[in-house]
Parts: C-alpha cells; sequence; structure tokens
C-alpha cells in the first residue's frame, strides 16, 4: 500500500517555494516530502531516489544527508530540486536526472543511450572473482589475461575487471556509436584506458581476425533478454526511458544469448570462462544451450534469482 503524500494536492512545481521561519524546507523536510510524493505515485525505490536526487543538488554523498539534517536548502537548490522532483514523479530513471548509476559502489556515467547498471549483474564479477582468487592463491586453475565484453553499454563490466584484475587486458565491443561515447568516458574516469579498448560492431564482429592467440581466457557479456510478451509487463520507467535495442531478445528473449552461444568457440580458450547474464525465467533453456560449449551451471543473483549461465572450460 502507498502512503499519501504529506501535501496530497501539491504538485511539485508548487511545492518548497516558500521557506517561512516556522516552515523552514530543511534536508529532513526535503527528504520525508519526497518520499511520501514518491510513493504516492508508485515511483521505484521512493527512499533511494529522494537520496540520490538531493545528494544531488546539493553537491554530497548521499551519508552527508544525515549528518546535518536540519540544514535549510537555498530557494536556487529548492528550485533545481522541484524540477527533478516532477521529472522523477513521471517515472524518469533517477540515474539519468543525475547522469550516473553505481555499479559495485563505482560510479559510472549513465545516460538514454545505454542500459542502467544493475546489482543484480554484480554476480558476474563475483563469479569472476572467485575463479581469479583461486588461481592467485597457487591452485591449478588458469590466470586471466585476455577478457571480452560483449554489448559493454556503459562499460561498468569492462571496467571492473580491469580495476579487479590490475593485468587484465580487455576488449569490449557495442554496436551503438553512442554506448561506446558513454563507455570511453567511464574508462577515463576510472583510469583504466591501458587496460581497455573499445571497438565498434555487433557481438564478435569487431575482433574476426584480431583476437588474442589461443583465444580469450574471458568471456562476459549482458546481452539483451527481454521476450516481446514481456516487454508491455516491464515498469513504465524501463520502457519509455532505457534504450530498446539493450533490452530486447527478440520472440523468447533468446535471440541475443544464441548469438553469442553460436559464435563463442571460436574465441574462448580451451581453457576459458563465459560468464552470461539472461532473464530469471530463461535457466533452463540458457543452460541446454550452455551445455553443449562446455561445462555449464546456473548461478544465482544477490536476490536470489537465476541470473547468469558459466561456462568453464578449466573444470573439464
Amino acid at each position: 500500500m502507498f502512503r499519501v503524500s504529506c501535501f496530497p494536492h501539491a504538485e511539485a512545481n508548487n511545492i518548497m517555494k516558500t521557506s517561512p521561519v516556522d516552515d523552514t524546507w530543511t534536508t529532513r523536510k526535503l527528504l520525508g516530502w519526497m518520499q511520501d510524493h514518491f510513493q504516492s505515485r508508485q515511483v521505484h525505490a521512493p527512499e533511494v531516489t529522494s537520496q540520490m536526487l538531493l545528494s544531488h543538488v546539493l553537491g554530497v554523498e548521499p551519508i552527508m544527508l544525515y549528518t546535518d539534517p536540519d540544514r535549510p536548502a537555498s530557494s536556487g537548490e529548492r528550485a533545481r530540486l522541484r524540477e527533478l522532483v516532477t521529472r522523477a514523479a513521471k517515472q524518469e530513471p533517477v540515474q539519468h536526472l543525475v547522469g550516473e548509476g553505481f555499479f559495485l559502489g563505482r560510479s559510472f556515467e549513465v545516460t538514454a543511450s545505454v542500459l542502467i547498471p544493475r546489482t543484480a549483474s554484480e554476480v558476474i564479477l563475483q563469479v569472476v572473482m572467485d575463479r581469479h582468487r583461486g588461481g592467485a592463491a597457487g591452485g591449478d586453475v588458469p590466470t586471466f589475461r585476455h577478457a571480452l565484453d560483449l554489448g559493454t553499454g556503459t562499460g561498468c563490466l569492462a571496467v571492473s575487471l580491469a580495476l579487479q584484475i590490475p593485468r587484465l587486458k580487455v576488449v569490449a565491443t557495442d554496436i551503438s556509436a553512442q554506448s561506446l561515447a558513454v563507455a570511453e568516458r567511464n574508462i577515463e574516469r576510472h583510469g583504466v584506458l591501458e587496460q581497455v579498448e573499445l571497438r565498434e560492431g555487433g557481438w564478435f564482429e569487431p575482433i574476426k581476425g584480431d583476437s588474442p592467440a589461443g583465444g580469450f581466457d574471458l568471456v562476459v557479456s549482458n546481452p539483451p533478454y527481454i521476450a516481446d510478451a514481456t516487454w508491455d509487463s516491464l515498469d513504465g520507467n524501463v520502457r519509455q526511458f532505457e534504450p530498446s535495442l539493450a533490452l530486447r531478445g527478440g520472440s523468447d528473449g533468446l535471440d541475443c544469448i544464441r548469438s553469442i552461444l553460436d559464435g563463442v568457440d571460436l574465441f574462448l580458450a580451451p581453457d576459458g570462462m563465459l560468464v552470461l547474464e539472461f532473464g530469471d525465467d530463461q535457466a533452463e533453456h540458457v543452460l541446454g544451450l550452455g551445455e553443449k560449449i562446455g561445462p555449464a551451471r546456473i548461478q544465482r543473483d544477490a536476490f536470489g534469482d537465476d541470473r547468469v549461465l558459466v561456462i568453464d572450460r578449466s573444470a573439464s
């Protein structure tokens, strides 16, 4: 059940305009109002959305909102916040409003050209690091030297891999030039320009004839996997504001996944690993496709949903 806004008849463009002495718009009051306002309009994650918007306007980290909760907002801050609240109440993703999203605790530039990083996708890095640590601890698991990130989007996977495995070389591909421009800025932001190379094109096309001898030790991807029949049931903020190119996977959602699994054998090293994200209702079909390539298993995400296909040839 959604709580009623504490200003039930006020629209965002009419709030926070005046600030009488006995009714100052403090950080505490703004957060409370926004959370109620967003809940009444069924905005996703109203508490987090409120914190991100206010910390963005004030230019502070979200934790700082709670160290000085009685700080009064200036008229200029209230004006900027009003505009953002109005847009957020119309389901525009908060990451677009503030220009950034977070992946494994790191900030990445986000625009309407790229998929917003999701917590569920972080399991890809968890799987990779579990094997990497096994090799680094002196086990007989091969180390990762060359990685391929298919459909890089923001570049969050490629950048995170480069930061977690300092000597790793990553090739990141994407069919969208706009996505690659965002990824390039994120690569520069995180200081991994020497480790990550961007190439434009669909899936394996940009690396044909130009891949490491012996293949890539690691291939990761978060491809489009939303089925046509599922599209209309997605939240409005996803359907209306995120790129369908990065989301829609055909009639059963598996078109892109099939393309990747059909082509990966030519580029994956004999002892390499593939980690591929899919929809939480596609595990059985994806596992069946993956078992044709090598030892395959399904890994659940932080929410307990079947989320990634893991093919680890070093286990064979």
